[in-house]
Parts: structure tokens; C-alpha cells; sequence
């Protein structure tokens, strides 16, 4: 495990510089973050922006955490083709709730922590209806 760590947010669109947006406002500037927001431009290609991304990586100093939008998805797919000759580390159906306690968690990307961390039902979707149980729908009462 190294020290620090980069983190790389990757979604269809822009979903990835609004990611970075909102992070800013809770957790402040990160300049070991960066976002590849794909397919907004018609010449965009994924593999070569993946390649540019490896390559410009110190992975001797720095472990390397790729969040994606969506499993299954082709920008998530496009960097599983590459897991086995980069040593990175992919998380996928990425939300606001994991990259900030991915951010704010000290030290590299343990792989441990990176599965314990997925599995955590904390930053799993959530039908709040449920959640509540019963409620009253009426405004007046605000």
C-alpha cells in the first residue's frame, strides 16, 4: 500500500465533472482528482484516453482508483480490458456518498478496503419511502 492515491472519476457525459463539482464543496480542492467526462465530443476515444491516463500514472508512488458511472457500462467496460496490465484498481456504480469517504480516508487504495468499502451498504441506493414508513404528505405541516 502506498501512501497516496489518485483518483480518477470516468462517466458517460458530464456526469464526472459534476461528481467533482459537489466534492469540491464538501471536501475542498483535491489535485490528486480528476475527471474524463466521455462520449461528449464525437471524436472521443476511450481506449486512448485510457492508455494516456496509465501511462502519465507513477503507479511505483501513487495507487491508481478508477470510479466509473455504471457495470456494464462501456466506459466501465473499457477499463476492465485493461486490469490485467495495469495495476489499478476499478469501483463502478460509483455515488457522491463513496467518493467522499474514499477521498477523505487517509493512505493509498488498499484493495481490502476498496472491497469492504463496496460491499458497505452506506453508500448502496436507498428507497427513502421505505426508510420512513409512515409520513404525512401534507406541506402546511413544514
Amino acid at each position: 500500500m502506498k501512501n497516496e492515491k489518485k483518483v480518477v472519476i470516468a462517466t458517460h457525459g458530464h456526469l464526472a465533472d459534476g461528481f467533482v463539482s459537489a466534492l469540491k464543496i464538501i471536501v475542498g480542492e483535491l489535485p490528486n482528482l480528476k475527471s474524463v467526462c466521455c462520449y461528449t465530443e464525437a471524436e472521443f476515444d476511450l481506449d486512448k484516453t485510457i492508455i494516456e491516463i496509465m501511462e502519465n500514472h507513477d503507479f511505483d508512488n501513487e495507487d491508481l482508483v478508477i470510479c466509473t458511472d455504471m457495470m456494464g457500462g462501456s466506459v466501465n467496460n473499457g477499463f476492465v480490458k485493461y486490469l490485467g496490465k495495469y495495476p489499478f484498481q476499478l469501483i463502478t456504480n460509483t455515488n457522491l456518498a463513496f467518493l467522499v469517504d474514499l477521498l477523505l480516508t487517509p493512505g493509498g487504495a488498499d484493495c481490502d478496503v476498496l472491497n469492504t468499502k463496496a460491499k458497505d451498504e452506506l453508500f448502496g441506493v436507498k428507497y427513502v419511502n421505505n426508510l420512513v414508513g409512515d409520513y404525512d404528505n401534507d406541506l402546511d405541516d413544514l
